[in-house]
Order: structure tokens, then sequence, then C-alpha cells
């Protein structure tokens, strides 16, 4: 598969891994948020505080989750986790107005068995941060949270 992926300018955040998701939400100052989304659900293995470069790789067209993921690492990119969208939206809130913005690197099942994957975006009323299906396709509008190897 050729790489379609463009890249936009580096996002430099400071993100603090030990601070709870709960309270990472609140100085998002999301509209709504998804009540699945919280620090029992979406663990991190990383710790402490760190300086990092969030890029948001737009493929431009329809991709699978798995390819997604193919994709970024051949770039040399991993895919951001929780705690970094969070740090991203609090940081730059206006741009998940333009698009939304998925964080692939941090999964939660459901009951069901399906898997979510936290998003960023914008629901005419305010700004959201929902879950995405890991299951269906990423149409060409998203872009992905990513960080460099």
């Amino acid at each position: 598969m050729e790489q379609h992926g463009t890249v936009s300018n580096s996002h430099p955040l400071f993100v603090d891994y030990d601070l709870l998701v709960e309270d990472a939400i609140k100085l998002g100052c999301y509209d709504w948020v998804n009540s699945n989304i919280t620090a029992k659900n979406f663990s991190t293995q990383r710790t402490e505080k760190a300086d990092v470069k969030v890029e948001l790789v737009h493929f431009n067209r329809v991709l699978l989750t798995k390819d997604v993921l193919e994709e970024l690492d051949r770039m040399g990119y991993r895919p951001a986790e929780l705690h970094e969208l969070l740090a991203f939206g609090e940081k730059y809130p206006d741009i998940q107005k333009k698009f939304p913005i998925v964080a692939l690197g941090s999964v939660w099942q459901y009951q069901s068995g399906g898997r979510g994957v936290p998003c960023l975006y914008w629901g005419g009323s305010g700004r959201f941060l929902g879950l995405g299906w890991v299951e269906g396709d990423w149409y060409a509008i998203y872009r992905f949270a990513a960080v460099r190897k």
C-alpha cells in the first residue's frame, strides 16, 4: 500500500500521564463527554510528565483501523493515546471544530464486544469527546493524532 497520509504542523504539548482522566477531561471544558471515557476504562502504561509533539495525519480516503495503524507505523508514528488527545483538546480547542480527531492508541471494549477509541469532534452545539468504533470505517474527514516514534 502506498503512503498517502499528509501530516499537519507539529502541535507541541505538555502531557501529565499521572493526571486522572476525569481531571484531564475537566481541563478540556468539553460540552459533552461519553460516560465510558474514565480512568477505569482507559488506563495508561505511561507515567510522569512529558513534552510531546502531536501530528494530525490525514489520509483523505476511507480506511479501516488496521490500515491506519499500518500506515502510521510505516510513516514512523505511533497512534496517540487518550492522555495525549485530552492535552491536545485542552491546548487547541478550536481544531476539533474543523474535523474529528481520533486517538487510536487507547482502546476500550464494550460489554457487547465492540471496541471504541477516543475522538474529539464538533457536535454543532459544542465540543464533544466521544468514542469511535474500531471495527467501522474511518471516513476521509478524520484526522489521526500521532506521535513520532
